[in-house]
């Protein structure tokens, strides 16, 4: 039986009132939206005497060490008890990483997500897939609570942020400019977030990038394009938004891939799209998940066996003038 989104919210803030330990976590790979939304979570219960810990499957990327009680986060767990684990930003519990094997511990499990591909893997699930991010979620639980303040506004702002394209996809919608108007009530200075955020790319790196789009492949009358990136050097930051920023600015192209040679039989395929084609289905037929324009999947195969299958899987939507 489906539950009104009031009675969840209750729900969810019932269950925090009467709980003591909190186990806060979110997907690998962490990006803007995870990490502002598990900081946000962090800095609400400590704000109501709780005793809360962040504890992640992989270390924070270097540009979001400026967000506030950023240095909190653990990625090893010491046991404790845990009354409940807040899985934010998750679609599953095992893209959690080895956090999973300590959900088990947590007498609850509140999961918080946006992502359509979520599995209700919680005790208490609030999931909207309509929604730009779990940040934005997260917003109206702090309302409940009656707690913002400048720390909280700002790892909310840089969740919401990351997460709609710098206010760019088709996800963000008027409620989304209400919340962020209302987090700059607590005095951000938006243009610091995005320095931060964006002032990442090192000289040395801009022959990289060169490299990787003078090697754009193109399929279904240029509606795919992709790059195989056979020497990808996992660093503390990301790059690839800066190399789909280039890629986007190409006419005509629906869907955007980077082939991402991790190991000989290893393959990280990050996935785009443009407007109407929902790369969270290819994402997931190949193992992974993520959000109708942006999702991300690991594939157990090497670069080019992996680049064939899902360009193969991709075009053919396009050559059957399917739109998904």
């Amino acid at each position: 039986m489906k539950i009104s989104k009031s009675k969840l919210q209750r729900n969810i803030v019932d269950k925090i009132k009467a709980s003591r330990n909190f186990l806060i976590t979110a997907h690998t790979n962490l990006e803007g939206d995870a990490l502002g939304s598990e900081l946000a979570m962090y800095i609400m219960l400590k704000r109501l005497k709780k005793n809360a810990i962040i504890y992640n499957a992989d270390a924070t990327p270097s540009i979001y060490t400026f967000l506030p009680f950023s240095k909190v986060i653990k990625n090893s767990f010491k046991a404790k008890p845990i009354d409940v684990a807040m899985v934010l930003d998750c679609s599953d519990s095992s893209r959690s990483g080895k956090v999973k094997d300590v959900l088990s511990q947590a007498g609850c499990i509140i999961n918080i997500d946006h992502h359509i591909s979520n599995t209700y893997f919680g005790d208490i699930n609030w999931v909207e897939p309509c929604v730009g991010s779990t940040a934005q979620i997260l917003y109206e639980l702090c309302e409940r609570f009656k707690i913002m303040d400048k720390n909280i506004a700002t790892c909310l702002y840089t969740g919401i942020f990351t997460d709609t394209g710098s206010f760019t996809y088709a996800s963000t919608d008027s409620k989304t400019h209400e919340i962020v108007a209302k987090l700059m009530e607590y005095g951000l200075q938006p243009s610091k977030i995005y320095d931060n955020l964006h002032s990442l790319c090192d000289t040395s790196d801009l022959g990289f990038i060169s490299r990787i789009i003078a090697s754009l492949k193109f399929a279904a009358n240029g509606k795919i394009c992709w790059a195989l990136i056979e020497n990808w050097e996992e660093k503390n930051y990301d790059i690839t938004e800066i190399i789909f920023s280039i890629m986007r600015l190409l006419k005509g192209v629906e869907v955007f891939l980077l082939f991402k040679n991790i190991s000989s039989s290893r393959t990280r395929v990050n996935f785009r799209s443009r407007s109407y084609f929902s790369v969270d289905k290819a994402a997931k037929f190949f193992g992974g998940g993520g959000h109708k324009r942006a999702s991300g999947a690991t594939v157990e195969d090497n670069i080019k066996n992996t680049e064939k299958k899902i360009i193969s899987f991709i075009k053919k939507y396009f050559n059957g003038s399917k739109r998904t």
